[in-house]
């Protein structure tokens, strides 16, 4: 196949790689895209498109070995890609467990959130399945470890297969002079396909003396008991991931993006300081406030040495975890200068590479010993969100195959936060996958905070 990336030899896993296999067992981890068609699609077309995605990004035709305590990424040569189909034509569900209204893809969207990679090695890295829908719709859904694929990679991961899906309806199959594909093979060429994140970290920026990291792993314990969260519904019955979805308006985007720059605040800060405002009026706090744990995800591929190219797929995310205090009186805009402020000096200092083993170890500790963690929940702060919203621009193509609507997510109900917000740029108007874990929290308490935030974003 003209423009595969060839790589066979195996790679060891990275340390924050090599977390997410326990944490995807967990129930954390397993990523989602989901592509909705309003047309009939064959397994065959969709075959040879993901035949093109995988063979651009090797990560995706890996899979997860173990020898010994260690995991290894083993890549294959040969691309080959097998999907299953799943009829749901005459299925006729629309509500979910709570009696609510939901579109049937999304609900297949939350099957699939939900259903866990294999225990046994090797673990594939990239499963996708086609649903045939009523009203001859198709759904591609594609499941994504964690540690092979960031949220960062869905959109590179989407455009691919649009695009591949575009040329071969054009009548032009070959891939060779793709940039994408271009960009791995010089990788490829410079002997540093697909590092691990702790590979390329420049040198000196993830320096901290050891018994640092020891303080500072006591420390993040300490601070954690001073934080609140939002009140359990459920802490003893199974858990799963269940997704809530929200936009604004093109012109609400526009406009919040202009009172950011009028007030010097970034647009992580503006999302952080609405989330944590819903939270603090939904529990009535009043003006003593409370102190909320906040994890920003920061997409790391330009800041590593070498710098990656933003197409390549992989784990390239460093987490932040910063606590944040509010009260209900606070004005809305003191709160997100001071969330952004906070974010940006620890990124200044580094933090995201000298802390990224600190939380790794957390992290750990809090699945080997759920008790440490509030009532058993394993819930580690208030919210998780990016540090910028992952830009999704499929450009005309989309509606030329026929794409209707698509998402990505990734599920929460193992160990994380009471909410994760995902946010996308996506043709100038900002969109949102909300994930929470059920029955520890419901629907209905979600689907409060969700429009509280989406009104600071648009009104406030």
């Amino acid at each position: 196949m003209a423009g595969v990336v060839v790589q066979t030899a195996g790679r060891k896993l990275g340390k924050t790689e090599a977390n997410w296999v326990a944490a995807v067992e967990s129930g954390t981890g397993t990523t989602i895209t989901s592509i909705l068609f309003d047309r009939r699609v064959g397994v065959g077309e969709v075959e040879e498109a993901l035949g093109d995605v995988v063979g651009l990004h090797p990560r995706l035709r890996s899979v997860i070995v173990r020898e010994g305590s260690e995991f290894f990424f083993k890549t294959a040569e040969e691309v080959r890609v097998s999907v299953c189909e799943v009829d749901r034509s005459l299925e006729r569900f629309d509500d979910d467990e709570e009696g609510n209204a939901r579109e049937v893809w999304h609900l297949v969207t939350e099957e699939e959130l939900n259903t866990p990679f294999p225990t046994d090695f090797p673990i594939p890295v990239f499963v996708p399945k086609l649903y045939l829908l009523p009203e001859s719709k198709s759904l591609l859904v594609i499941r994504l470890h964690a540690s092979a694929a960031d949220m960062a990679s869905t959109a590179t991961i989407v455009k691919c297969i649009v695009s591949s899906l575009h040329r071969r309806s054009s009548g032009e199959s070959k891939i060779a002079g793709d940039v994408e594909g271009v960009e791995n093979r010089n990788s490829a060429e410079q002997g540093a396909v697909l590092p691990s994140v702790e590979d390329v970290i420049p040198p000196g920026q993830a320096n901290k003396p050891f018994w640092a990291h020891g303080v500072d792993v006591v420390g993040y314990g300490l601070v954690s008991r001073r934080h609140a969260y939002l009140p359990f519904d459920d802490t003893e019955s199974l858990r799963a991931s269940k997704l809530i979805r929200g936009a604004l308006t093109v012109e609400a985007t526009n406009l919040l993006l202009k009172e950011c720059k009028n007030h010097g605040v970034s647009i992580h800060g503006v999302i952080n300081a609405a989330a944590l405002k819903a939270v603090a009026a939904y529990k009535r706090v009043g003006a003593k406030g409370e102190h909320y744990g906040t994890t920003v995800l920061l997409q790391c591929r330009n800041r590593l040495q070498p710098t990656l190219p933003e197409s390549s797929v992989g784990f390239y995310h460093a987490a932040l975890m910063r606590t944040i205090h509010t009260s209900e009186p606070e004005p809305f805009w003191d709160l997100a200068a001071r969330c952004s402020q906070d974010f940006d000096t620890a990124i200044k200092n580094r933090k995201h590479f000298t802390d990224m083993g600190d939380l790794n170890a957390l992290m750990v500790q809090a699945m080997r010993f759920p008790n440490l963690t509030p009532s058993g929940s394993l819930r580690t702060s208030v919210l998780s969100t990016m540090y910028d919203p992952v830009v999704e621009d499929l450009g005309e193509e989309a509606a030329a195959v026929g794409v209707k609507d698509y998402l990505s997510c990734s599920s929460t109900h193992g160990v994380g936060p009471c909410l994760a917000l995902f946010p996308f740029m996506r043709r100038s108007a900002l969109q949102f996958s909300f994930i929470y874990s059920s029955p520890l929290y419901s629907r209905s308490l979600m689907q409060k905070l969700v429009d509280s935030i989406l009104f600071y974003l648009s009104e406030d």
